[in-house]
């Protein structure tokens, strides 16, 4: 479905559009797009393109797009119309665009490859596109009866799809053994577009990384390359459980072209492992006890959706299906957990292999129904798969339809290989390789992090438990199957188990519920009583064994598993890890997606593990982990080179989210049908864009009488606290006064934080007004933190002059603030008419803002061109807040074991990054996030680049010279 690939190094595009619409092409980044920009109409010719014209665009890629020297020579991006920007894109106007290194490119793409293939992964919504009604009159039966709002009739017009082509019909992805691949891949959408491809038995390089899945999001781009080694029909499938299901899946033929182009066969060791499936009981809760709260998970506020029993509630134990391992294959043995192995909970055995060896799995299936093991991270024969995508399991209508594909397309026998579906009581025996490329790299730690599950329906499989980490080492870094150069190693699986989609749903209503013949499966409280947020399948601190010494090396290996609600920012209070040349205490986590992070714990004390997804912490994906004085040398003083100090106040005031709706109007040529009324009118019965918040402001002195007034360059922060400025080294103190009426603090994200007294003292003033993160968090209170190296040049003033900016992407969710109530009575015209239970009232209270301004309100992104800007990218919220930050006009450089270049950075719940730009096209240019949902609701901003102006004489030298920085 995608357009023609460009490739270039500068563009000429002729463009003719058939009569229907008017359209805009643009492309990521050389352009801009429709919006109030400031300029005339004389320049405004390229912002539609009339049915039945023609324009030419020239797109200029200059070095500042290129690929950085760390990058693949050719770079992913896109081009699409962009009138309205959502519903061009939903009606087909994409295609990609790829930018190449100079002297790189022939006709066919990078020189270096022998095939191009581009990949567009979306949940095309059809529903969006401008031919809905076209659609309807020519397809359905009835026109006349369609409904275009019942839920039914939008679902089915929501098309996981790959190229525009579901269930394995995309034709033409076809290399031979040995072939150069180079896949450029892309993502578009809405919140629903969380995609983690997963190529089936290869091994691809992503930015000098070895891994088999790439998460795509909308507007992510991502360029990979593979050297297919094993000859078959390989499944490529996004491993989001929804996406699944709906058919996002193609096939890529590996043909034997040349015999003699194989690998060698592995020289290393053959690691021999001897793991079952077997049914057991599993209890998500087995202390009984929230261990955060420390009140009864029947009983508590949060825990009792998921741990209440009753006539229709299973509560927390489950039937499931986990692997266990075995010491022999006679399979009479279980082989003991030790205590190091306490913590791996629901998950199975780990797998560890070096490069160059072969893995054995004697898997024997204990369980009542067919199951299998599917790795991640190692090649292996096409029989050898543990995916059933060729034969058909009565359950699964997904392999009915691959399966007709096949029949169609192939001369093979649909009888599926013994690998993919393994029978009750049967054995089968599996071999892995691990290739010399396919291991860990420079920067990466000792052991890369993959998961093996059962794939026979993979979303039903692992929803019932069928899941276990495996370890893809250096050469001669494991010892008796151990690593070598760590003290600790942890492994943790953050999943929202589906137990409505298990396999054993109907035995646990019979087994736990009080009158299963009245449970409604269909039920959606029923259902989310069965959202089991868990970590290794504990929740609500009832994860044991994750214990340490203070200095030990500590290995983490952390993956996600799930659906498109498997969002997870993953945040190790108190303590930070190093992961691909970057220092965070953050990692996010999406489906079939892991990741290993190094810490080295300096803190000790008891703190918290948990995910900052709201819904996620809420719901009970939190655990604790311990780090405790071991050796008197641990206890070294720690000298701060310089101190610094703020004053920092929490402040009730008015907050208006949209103080000026000109740009709005301009926008979506008039107010009449703007999507921003959902959220700005208050009619009789909604709050509008005004609302009662706390925010953090900085004071002159601990008088706190005098409020800091914020210079110009800050402008931008809008809603956020003061910028709180740091170099490694420094202890900053915060003097903090609650000026508003109920309980809140300060807390830091990536940093070392003081004594665990002030916590507990803060924790009793509290016991009469219970803290929660969340609400405190849309209430307003939250600012950027800055961390820098240190550098004497900036302390005396030397540093080249930099322009930095702090942008915040968050949906604030005004029904979750404290102040709710208040902003009802103070706000909503008829107080009688306003419903909090009601859809569209919750609606109009989620504020999908930058820094706290929707539609183009935030002021003060201003630079000149040729600056050093720092952009500091801040995300937090909930399930919803997937946020692809987009640059019209320029790209950025951001760092990730090298330096890498792009136009748009990925963020999630607690994800903070920096990236560099230096903008050199002067205008004004649109800066927004490229989620639908997010585009019609006004998450959307402009930065504007001014023309350097020179400086003169020896003054100018001087002021140019002793800046701040």
């Amino acid at each position: 479905m995608t357009g023609w690939s460009v490739k270039v190094s500068s563009a000429r595009t002729s463009f003719k559009k058939d009569p229907m619409k008017a359209v805009r092409l643009v492309p990521f980044s050389p352009s801009g797009a429709m919006y109030p920009d400031n300029t005339g109409k004389e320049v405004k010719h390229d912002d539609q393109v009339g049915p039945g014209k023609t324009y030419t665009y020239v797109w200029l890629l200059t070095s500042s797009h290129a690929p950085t020297k760390d990058d693949s020579n050719c770079l992913t991006r896109v081009y699409h119309s962009h009138l309205n920007a959502p519903k061009d894109i939903a009606s087909g106007l994409i295609g990609p665009l790829i930018i190449c290194k100079k002297d790189t490119l022939d006709l066919h793409g990078d020189k270096a490859a022998d095939y191009l293939y581009a990949l567009m992964f979306t949940v095309s919504d059809e529903n969006l596109s401008w031919y809905l009604d076209d659609n309807i009159k020519m397809f359905t039966k009835t026109p006349a009866k369609v409904n275009k709002e019942d839920d039914d009739f939008h679902e089915s017009n929501l098309m996981h799809s790959i190229n525009g082509y579901v269930y394995g019909n995309l034709p033409g992805l076809t290399m031979c053994v040995g072939d150069k691949i180079h896949w450029h891949l892309f993502g578009m959408g809405n919140e629903a577009d969380i995609h983690s491809a997963f190529f089936h038995g290869q091994i691809l390089t992503e930015r000098r990384h070895h891994l088999d899945t790439i998460s795509l999001f909308p507007a992510s781009f991502v360029n990979a390359e593979m050297v297919p080694a094993n000859p078959g029909r390989w499944l490529l499938s996004c491993q989001v459980n929804d996406h699944v299901e709906a058919g996002m899946q193609a096939l890529f033929e590996v043909k034997d072209c040349f015999p003699k182009v194989h690998k060698p066969r592995p020289q290393g060791l053959i690691r021999e492992y001897y793991i079952a499936a077997e049914e057991v009981i599993w209890d998500y809760g087995p202390s009984q006890i929230n261990n955060f709260t420390g009140k009864p998970l029947k009983s508590d506020r949060e825990a009792e959706t998921f741990f209440e029993t009753g006539d229709d509630r299973i509560g927390g134990k489950y039937k499931k299906a986990v692997y266990v391992e075995y010491t022999d294959r006679t399979f009479t043995k279980r082989k003991d957990r030790s205590p190091e192995e306490e913590h791996l909970g629901i998950l199975g055995p780990v797998i560890r292999a070096e490069v160059d060896d072969t893995i054995r799995v004697v898997f024997r299936n204990n369980a009542k129904r067919p199951f299998s093991i599917q790795p991640h991270g190692v090649e292996y024969n096409i029989k050898q798969g543990g995916t059933l995508y060729n034969s058909i399991p009565e359950e699964t209508s997904r392999s009915k339809i691959l399966l007709q594909r096949i029949k169609n397309t192939s001369a093979g026998l649909p009888t599926p290989p013994p690998a993919s579906q393994v029978p009750p009581g049967s054995t089968y025996t599996y071999e892995w390789v691990v290739p010399k490329d396919g291991g860990p790299v420079e920067g990466d730690a000792d052991c890369i992090t993959q998961l093996y599950y059962s794939a026979v329906d993979s979303v039903r499989d692992t929803s019932a438990g069928l899941v276990g980490p495996l370890l893809v080492c250096r050469k001669n870094s494991l010892k008796s199957g151990k690593q070598n150069n760590v003290d600790k190693e942890f492994h943790l699986l953050v999943s929202v188990f589906d137990e409505n989609l298990s396999w054993y749903l109907d035995e646990n209503i019979n087994l736990f519920t009080k009158s299963p013949k009245n449970v409604k499966k269909e039920d959606e409280d029923f259902q989310e009583s069965n959202m089991m947020h868990s970590i290794n399948g504990y929740m609500y601190g009832n994860l044991p064994g994750l214990r340490m010494c203070k200095g030990n090396k500590v290995s983490w290996h952390l993956s996600g598993l799930g659906s498109e609600v498997d969002i997870h920012g993953l945040f190790f209070d108190g303590n930070r890890f190093t992961i691909s040349g970057t220092r965070r205490d953050v990692i996010n986590l999406f489906p079939h997606i892991s990741h290993t992070v190094i810490m080295e714990p300096d803190s000790l004390g008891k703190f918290g593990l948990v995910c900052r997804t709201v819904d996620h912490f809420r719901a009970g994906m939190r655990a604790t982990y311990i780090v405790e004085k071991c050796r008197w040398w641990n206890m070294a003083p720690e000298i701060w080179l310089h101190h610094k100090k703020y004053y920092v106040a929490a402040v009730e005031m008015e907050w208006d989210y949209s103080p000026n709706r000109t740009w709005e109007e301009t926008m979506h040529m008039g107010l009449k049908d703007s999507p921003g009324n959902t959220f700005i009118d208050k009619e009789d019965r909604f709050i509008g864009s005004k609302y009662k918040k706390v925010l953090y402001r900085e004071f002159t002195d601990d008088t706190f009488t005098t409020q800091k007034q914020r210079p110009a360059d800050e402008e931008h922060l809008e809603i956020l606290g003061p910028f709180i400025h740091a170099d490694a080294g420094d202890k900053v103190k915060i003097v903090f006064k609650n000026m508003a009426k109920r309980p809140y603090s300060i807390h830091a994200h990536g940093v070392k934080t003081d004594s665990p007294e002030i916590l507990k003292l803060h924790q009793v003033k509290c016991t009469r007004t219970p803290v929660d993160v969340n609400k405190d968090l849309y209430s307003g209170l939250i600012g950027p933190l800055v961390t820098c190296r240190r550098s004497l040049m900036r302390k005396i003033g030397l540093k080249k002059e930099i322009e930095e900016f702090a942008l915040l992407f968050m949906v604030f969710n005004e029904n979750e603030s404290w102040y709710l109530d208040e902003n009802i009575k103070t706000y909503v015209p008829n107080i009688s008419k306003a419903r909090k239970d009601d859809d569209q009232f919750v609606e109009s209270n989620l504020i999908h803002a930058i820094n706290g301004r929707i539609y183009g309100n935030v002021q003060g992104l201003t630079m000149h061109t040729g600056d050093k800007v720092y952009w500091y990218l801040m995300a937090m919220g909930n399930e919803v807040d997937m946020h692809t930050a987009h640059f019209h006009a320029h790209s950025f450089e951001y760092k990730f074991s090298g330096t890498h270049r792009t136009d748009v950075f990925d963020l999630f719940p607690a994800t903070f990054q920096t990236v560099e730009m230096r903008p050199a096209y002067p205008g004004t240019w649109l800066l927004h996030c490229h989620v639908t949902d997010h585009i019609q609701a006004g998450m959307e901003a402009t930065y504007t680049v001014l023309e350097k102006e020179a400086s003169k004489g020896v003054k100018g030298f001087l002021k140019g010279l002793f800046t701040r920085s």
